[in-house]
């Protein structure tokens, strides 16, 4: 989210809302019950070391304010009833005004950015429900707590309970409250729920949060009914097509437990921006930057999908024979593609894998994989090329070397935040599918590419992870004659840098 708000102009505004800076999180879930922590500032590959709790109400008001001193004419008390669908393609939508008057709006596309209601996204394409994370969600508001100490002030905290686990959000907000409390417990719990009453039941899981509870402190008072949300984790087929967007909860609602809501709805709405810019800018480039976004979303929504089951795994033993935690035992180590990459790394069965990407991203996930109850016997194969090589770092190749491409080559597209557009790139990413661990907005921005000039690009190419050096510099050179690069040496100085970067690595002869 921090990216966006430098954008807009409005990191000065989010401060002067009295919005408490959040600077990380604290997690009581694991092999023990003692409390660890994850600090943005500590953490590469994030763009920013802190991020904001806010009142959504306040917060939306900013938006809203920002974008119409921008020029957008803005409605309000204005509710769409129904997208207009013309040969396959969204062309508008109609609506009633405040003064409840059926009102025809075309437009060259459209963003749905509705929430859970989904206006266009439930007609222009179809809604999946993750089977394995139905969920509900019992939320309030308190004032007068005590609050963490030293710097967890700022943290959301998460502890597991018998029932499920709870989230702890500091706020400021005399409207809502001081803190926003909330336990995530399961569908297994309706009925119970249904007899007892949801305050009642709320009440008694928070009596199973010591950590929690402490920190509310006996001069905390509820400010707000407990209220409930149920049945959630789905994405969109398609989260971007012909004329339309979705942003948002409009196009996949994920588990809370990575605090992702906001952050990825203004990703969202700020990366439709660029690419419908893009198309408009360029019409034959609108096919290109609608699946740019769609496949970007559906690509986050499965890494973050897949690190979700992971961590609820990873607890499981930490609350035996208690009913919310057995039925996500089922959520396996072994499913998640990222937490083997970052497990191959964490046991050098890459040695000391080099690539910058795993470099920035790894700590976190070592972090993670330290703290939950996975064991060895649970990985049957990590997944991915790289893994099974035996490969080594070179600052120069010789002609019987075998080099390798440290990660993948990709042609893609990524964000010219000064012009607000898409351009393409090509460079060198570590696995197309599935990185180890990245945050939202490198998904929503534009995935990080490690660019490549054309002559660069043009010599990794060749490299295929079982033809010599020597073999293919003579058919580089060969298809270059007459161009600079007409003998080894000249190819050599093209391959230094990949080497320096560590972009390339040999691979052993056995």
């Amino acid at each position: 989210m921090m990216p966006v708000l430098e954008d807009f102009g409005l990191v000065d505004a989010c401060r002067q809302a009295g919005f408490v800076e959040k600077t990380g999180a604290t997690f009581i879930w694991g092999k023990n019950r003692e409390p660890w922590d994850i600090q943005f500032a500590d953490t590469p590959f994030l763009p920013s070391g802190f991020a904001f709790h806010v009142d959504r109400a306040v917060f939306d008001k900013i938006l809203l304010d920002n974008a119409r001193a921008c020029g957008t004419e803005v409605q309000m008390r204005a509710r769409v009833t129904t997208p207009l669908n013309e040969d396959g393609r969204i062309v508008g939508v109609i609506y009633e005004n405040a003064d409840g008057e059926t009102v025809t709006a075309r437009a060259s596309f459209v963003i749905d950015a509705s929430g859970a209601a989904s206006v266009i996204g439930r007609t222009a394409t179809e809604r999946r429900y993750d089977d394995r994370m139905r969920q509900v969600a019992l939320y309030s508001y308190y004032r007068n707590i005590r609050g963490a100490e030293g710097f967890r002030r700022g943290h959301i905290t998460v502890e597991s309970s018998p029932k499920g686990w709870f989230w702890f959000i500091p706020m400021d907000s005399e409207q809502l409250g001081e803190v926003s409390l909330g336990l995530v417990t399961g569908q297994e719990f309706t009925d119970e729920i249904r007899v007892k009453g949801a305050e009642a039941f709320y009440e008694e899981a928070l009596a199973l949060a010591p950590y929690v509870r402490e920190m509310i402190g006996p001069q905390a008072r509820r400010v707000k009914p407990i209220h409930i949300v149920r049945d959630w984790a789905y994405t969109c087929d398609k989260a971007a097509g012909p004329g339309y967007y979705l942003a948002g909860d409009a196009a996949a609602f994920l588990d809370p437990l990575l605090s992702t809501g906001v952050s990825l709805a203004m990703l969202a709405g700020y990366s439709a921006s660029v690419c419908i810019h893009t198309a408009l800018s360029e019409p034959t480039m609108e096919h290109e930057a609608t699946e740019f976004y769609a496949n970007n979303y559906r690509q986050m929504y499965e890494v973050t999908r897949d690190f979700l089951h992971y961590f609820y795994a990873g607890n499981a033993s930490a609350h035996p024979n208690e009913l919310f935690w057995n039925a996500r035992r089922m959520l396996k180590f072994d499913e998640n593609i990222g937490a083997k990459q970052a497990f191959s790394f964490f046991i050098n069965t890459i040695p000391g894998n080099p690539h910058p990407a795993l470099q920035k991203q790894i700590p976190l996930f070592q972090q993670f994989m330290k703290k939950l109850d996975h064991t060895v016997n649970e990985i049957n194969s990590p997944t991915g090329d790289l893994v099974t090589q035996q490969l080594r770092l070179t600052d120069r190749l010789m002609d019987d070397d075998v080099p390798v491409v440290n990660g993948r080559l990709e042609s893609s597209w990524q964000f010219n935040r000064a012009k607000h557009l898409l351009e393409q790139v090509r460079g060198v990413t570590f696995d197309l599918d599935r990185p180890i661990f990245s945050s939202t907005s490198s998904w929503l921005l534009g995935r990080n590419i490690a660019a490549l000039k054309n002559e660069a690009w043009d010599l990794l190419k060749l490299v295929d992870g079982r033809r010599s050096w020597s073999s293919i510099v003579g058919q580089y050179t060969a298809a270059h004659e007459g161009g600079a690069c007409q003998d080894g040496e000249a190819v050599s100085k093209i391959i230094a840098p990949l080497l320096a970067e560590k972009f390339v690595l040999v691979r052993d002869q056995p």
